[in-house]
């Protein structure tokens, strides 16, 4: 259901509030009358700091005002201000023309300016639809300003409430739009950090040539000894392990003894071995002996043939599908995963422009059907 608002009347709301002003000079604490006028949060304001106010010359005024600086300048305006009631209707007379304004802060707050440029200031209302204390639904005062000067931009205020709604849903998209760029940016900027913290290890990495076993003598300190010869100096490169030669005699291991096993030591264990009485056995087929005692036929039915081993092609074959299988069972995971986050993106999105989550799966669902008639 749609809430009806009505626009604010100036000349019922504006008389009530700047006739209670001129009170603050009288009275420590604010009058009856004034109370209903003001928004819940500025209502609560005024009665507990006005109550709990140590000096009497702290005025009730300057709490219809958030900022310290704004509300000693209105209290200076509304001392020099001179609010006469007419004397026939009693009332504070206003101009004719009083501009109004409008905001829409958030979806819930929609706030209201009128300009009273004959008495220099700038009146907040703010749209309370309960309020009990007030009245019920209406337009309370959210804040009181002197109209000197524009501390906000004047272009983030509308002259109607529905210029207001699309002001506010075009910031919406703007303020969604810069954080997925920052994000952007900053993920890119992280990436270019860990690149550079990646290629500094090589940097930090100490130039030094690597130790070599047997370093070479230094040439000037032989050479400086008297009585050294040059082949005698020449002799000692004999010696010296070369750094990129793999091949160090001083790695090598001594050469094994002489074994006192046999090379053929196995198969003599393995040839029949001739009795006591010096008689060798009879030869065996597949375990029995050949001398008619066993049937031939039964020995050689045993004599099975080995199974052939699988081809080198088939192994090939097998290894090729198992990786097919998984480079296709790696790009599905893939893909689900990135459709899954962009599903995620545009709700993100659509959350932000005002849509609803219900809307949001009406949408999606109408794009899937359209899908299917395409299909067919």
């Amino acid at each position: 259901m749609v809430e009806l608002i009505l626009p604010p009347d100036p000349r019922s709301l504006l008389p009530p509030l700047l006739a209670c002003l001129p009170t603050a000079f009288v009275s420590p604490q604010p009058p009856p009358a004034l109370l209903p006028l003001l928004s819940p949060i500025l209502r609560q304001r005024v009665q507990i700091l006005s109550s709990v106010s140590s000096s009497p010359t702290d005025s009730w005024l300057r709490l219809l005002c958030w900022d310290a600086g704004k509300a000693e300048r209105l209290q200076e305006l509304v001392d020099g201000t001179c609010f006469e009631p007419h004397p026939v209707s009693g009332e504070i007379e206003l101009p004719d023309e009083m501009p109004i304004t409008y905001k829409r802060v958030d979806e819930e707050t929609l706030q209201s300016r009128i300009l009273v440029p004959e008495y220099n200031l700038k009146t907040i209302y703010l749209w309370c639809p309960n309020d009990e204390d007030g009245g019920g639904p209406g337009w309370r005062v959210a804040e009181l300003l002197p109209g000197e000067g524009s501390a906000e931009d004047d272009s983030s205020w509308a002259d109607s409430i529905g210029e207001a709604n699309s002001l506010a849903k075009d910031k919406i998209m703007e303020d969604a739009l810069r954080e997925a760029e920052e994000g952007d940016n900053a993920a890119s900027q992280e990436e270019d950090d860990d690149d550079d913290d990646y290629w500094a290890r090589y940097d930090a990495t100490p130039g030094r040539t690597p130790n070599v076993k047997s370093p070479a003598p230094n040439p000037l300190s032989s050479l400086q000894r008297p009585g050294v010869g040059e082949d005698s100096y020449f002799s000692r490169y004999a010696d010296v392990q070369p750094a990129m030669d793999n091949h160090d005699p001083s790695e090598e291991q001594p050469e094994l003894g002489t074994s006192s096993l046999n090379g053929d030591m196995l198969a003599s264990l393995l040839q029949p071995q001739s009795n006591k009485t010096g008689s060798a056995e009879p030869a065996r087929t597949n375990g029995y002996p050949t001398d008619g005692s066993m049937d031939m036929e039964r020995a050689m039915a045993l004599n099975h043939p080995r199974p052939s081993s699988t081809s080198s092609a088939s192994s090939d074959a097998v290894e090729k599908l198992e990786q097919e299988a998984e480079n296709q069972s790696a790009c599905e995971i893939g893909v689900k995963q990135h459709i899954s986050s962009n599903i995620k993106s545009l709700f993100r999105l659509a959350k932000c422009t005002g849509i609803s989550r219900a809307e949001f799966q009406d949408l999606v669902k109408t794009e899937l059907e359209l899908l299917n008639l395409s299909e067919d």
